[in-house]
């Protein structure tokens, strides 16, 4: 895939006196990317984006920079648990609005507590634990996950992921993680391009096989 000069912003909601869990926001996270996407109405800023890397900036916002921002994403607000994200289209870094472009990358770490029951018939992205990737970093691999799988499903299937969009993330140890791939049926293996915390080339996260 050919590199594209924009970027995917999206937004967690971070609420540090009561952090959602980390598994929940990974997976909204996810569910909001692919739902703005399928919320678009236009291809101008999407056609370039989607059939390169799909970049993605995973960003956290505090609880009213969060309200304000996703007043505006095309996504609305995606809640799984008490998690929330939101997520735009692709554009370049320097014509993103300045709040967005102020909000913090690196550093967000949600806390490993138990994720919100999954609810039945939603896509299941695995992700690897043994790169111990932080929350921001474990959303990207995500949403790439969840966007390949859904770019897979035929127009009605997407229109029926889209009118009751949703997702569930899990980590788990390589081992598990290689042998869940294997299964038929499971989505497009992410591999990291390396630009930020983990080596060029690792597997990071896909879809399960459906009934996994």
């Amino acid at each position: 895939m050919q590199p594209s000069d924009t970027v995917q912003p999206i937004i967690l909601r971070v609420d540090k006196e009561d952090p959602a869990a980390h598994c929940d926001a990974v997976a909204a996270a996810a569910t909001a990317g692919v739902l703005a996407y399928a919320n678009r109405t236009g291809d101008e800023a999407w056609g370039d984006w989607v059939t390169g890397r799909f970049t993605k900036t995973v960003r956290r916002a505090g609880p009213k920079p969060f309200a304000k921002l996703s007043a505006q994403a095309p996504s609305g607000v995606v809640q799984i648990g008490t998690a929330e994200a939101a997520a735009f289209e692709p554009q370049r870094y320097e014509e993103m609005p300045r709040a967005l472009r102020a909000l913090q990358v690196s550093g967000t770490h949600l806390p490993d507590t138990e994720p919100a029951a999954a609810v039945p018939g939603t896509p299941v992205i695995i992700l690897n634990r043994d790169l111990s990737m932080s929350t921001g970093k474990a959303a990207a691999q995500a949403a790439h996950a969840l966007l390949a799988w859904f770019l897979e499903l035929d127009a009605g299937q997407q229109q029926a992921w889209a009118a009751r969009p949703g997702a569930a993330a899990q980590e788990v140890p390589k081992r598990s993680f290689q042998a869940l791939y294997r299964k038929p049926g499971a989505g497009p293996l992410i591999v990291d391009a390396g630009l930020t915390e983990i080596d060029p080339g690792t597997p990071t996260a896909f879809v399960a096989a459906p009934g996994r």
